[in-house]
């Protein structure tokens, strides 16, 4: 911003004539009079010192020299500016408040939005503790801003007169009426033009045609008309900035929320290594769906911004190599360039923010436990023992059933719903013995409601000779059954099984 304003000022302190600075000049004889009493000084200025001659050396040395003097002036100026900003917006500062323990100077909206934030609790320059009522005013910074205001009009006053030092310098080419041949240095409001001394005096009539085509129109120094058509788009392409700084802010926002979903997935991760792998998985998928929406969100704001920056280099190029009479006409399409770059709406944060939270999916839980059954050696032919009825993680109610038939040399186990919602189970059995390489288990998928099928266990889960031979009976004539079951979804073999049988039954 700093060097934005000073290549504003030094343009709109470029040499002009003496008559430039009266505001309304009407065409009048008075007017003809004053213009051509400054058009005979500046061409016997000319004459008596030509380019060679030792007074236009001495000329052309005191105009470096006060050029010099300007110069430094606007970086002293720049220095200062840069030194009253802001360190958290960067911009101009409003309501200042300095650190007690640093002194550095920030916005006091900005500290306390910082502060409030809950991201930091400290000053974002020295990070010591900080709090919003620890802040101290800036008492003298109206006394600051005052001697700002003071330097700055002296510098404009010193590069006023330097301009007149340079006037009888070399005039540009795109100063010079194109008729006359004269610096341009009016402008009529009536024709809305820039027109030379001869051409706002009426001295400009050719034989045979009215004389004074400007005759009884009004003008304006164009000093005057240009500084405020400058002051006008500068006004303008601040609008532009302050919406560009409004898309970074947002961008910076969404790239606070990104960093916020990584850390709460960081914290998850952590919370998750100890119970399963399948849950890391689901937290990768859903950062990467919510990081997608930010990344089309800020892919599409960089984009933007770097458009706005080129439109405002190009205008600002515009602006700082065109002539004045060129800039007065194409200020028009600067402003309507300004305009509709502004236009283009900015979402609004909230629709954009993905909230920082990630979901942990656990598989449901197996219930587990022992089913023990007792007295083995005195079951009878279709013997059928229970055991206690317990509750799974969705609050359903189950039992085991064993089942021995005799006649067949079957040990069977089976799973039944005593109260609850149908739904489709995974069941894992295992028939303990004391070597665990000879622990028998086996695993069914299957859907259960409370009508009894033959498919809701294993028939044939062991043969009762090998209970008996491998040992798998206790000294107290039990069994030991370990059960493991938890809510399932259907795979598509499921179906498929599913749909064979019922086509089978028709």
């Amino acid at each position: 911003m700093a060097s934005s304003s000073n290549r504003s000022d030094s343009r709109r302190h470029a040499p002009s004539t003496a008559s430039a600075h009266s505001s309304t000049i009407p065409g009048s004889s008075s007017a003809s009079t004053s213009s051509s009493g400054a058009a005979t000084s500046y061409h016997s200025s000319m004459a008596c010192s030509p380019p060679d001659s030792p007074n236009a050396t001495l000329s052309l040395s005191a105009s470096s020299s006060s050029a010099r003097d300007a110069s430094s002036r606007r970086h002293v100026l720049s220095h200062i500016n840069d030194i009253f900003k802001c360190t958290i917006c960067f911009g101009r500062l409003e309501d200042p408040h300095l650190c007690p323990q640093c002194s550095k100077l920030y916005c006091y909206d900005c500290i306390g939005e910082w502060l409030d934030s809950g991201s930091s609790q400290s000053c974002p320059n020295c990070k010591i503790f900080l709090q919003l009522d620890q802040l101290v005013k800036v008492r003298w910074f109206d006394d600051i801003q005052q001697l700002q205001r003071n330097l700055r009009a002296l510098a404009c006053g010193s590069e006023e007169r330097d301009g007149k030092l340079g006037e009888e310098s070399l005039v540009p080419a795109a100063d010079l009426c194109p008729k006359h041949r004269k610096r341009v240095n009016f402008y009529c409001s009536t024709c809305e033009q820039c027109v030379c001394e001869v051409c706002a005096t009426g001295g400009d009539g050719d034989a045979g045609q009215p004389p004074g085509q400007h005759r009884d129109h009004t003008f304006k120094a164009l000093q005057v008309t240009y500084e405020q058509h400058v002051a006008l788009l500068d006004g303008e392409l601040e609008k532009v900035e302050h919406y560009r700084d409004k898309l970074s802010l947002l961008l910076n926002k969404i790239d606070r929320n990104v960093e916020l979903i990584r850390r709460v997935k960081t914290v998850k991760h952590k919370e998750l290594e100890a119970i399963m792998v399948a849950a890391l998985n689901s937290l990768d998928r859903q950062e990467e769906q919510k990081l997608t929406k930010l990344r089309v969100h800020q892919f599409k704001l960089m984009t933007e911004i770097e458009e706005v920056n080129e439109k405002l280099q190009a205008m600002r190029y515009d602006m700082e190599f065109h002539s004045k009479p060129q800039l007065i006409q194409m200020k028009p399409k600067i402003v309507a360039a300004c305009n509709a770059i502004r236009l283009l709406p900015i979402r609004d944060f909230k629709q954009i923010r993905v909230p920082a939270s990630l979901k942990i999916e656990i598989p449901h839980l197996f219930e587990t436990g022992i089913f023990v059954v007792q007295n083995f050696s005195t079951f009878d032919d279709n013997k059928v023992v229970y055991s206690n009825e317990f509750s799974d993680c969705m609050g359903r109610t189950w039992r085991i059933m064993a089942w021995c038939v005799i006649s067949e040399d079957h040990f069977g186990i089976y799973l039944e719903l005593v109260h609850g919602r149908p739904c489709w189970m995974e069941c894992t059995f295992q028939l303990i013995h004391l070597d665990p390489e000879k622990t028998i288990s086996k695993t069914i998928r299957q859907y259960f409601d409370r009508t009894p099928q033959k498919g809701w266990g294993l028939r044939d889960f062991v043969t009762l000779k090998t209970i008996l031979e491998e040992n798998y009976l206790r000294v107290n004539d039990s069994l030991e059954l370990l059960y493991n079951i938890r809510p399932c979804s259907p795979t598509e073999t499921d179906h498929a099984l599913d749909a064979d049988e019922s086509s089978s039954e028709h």
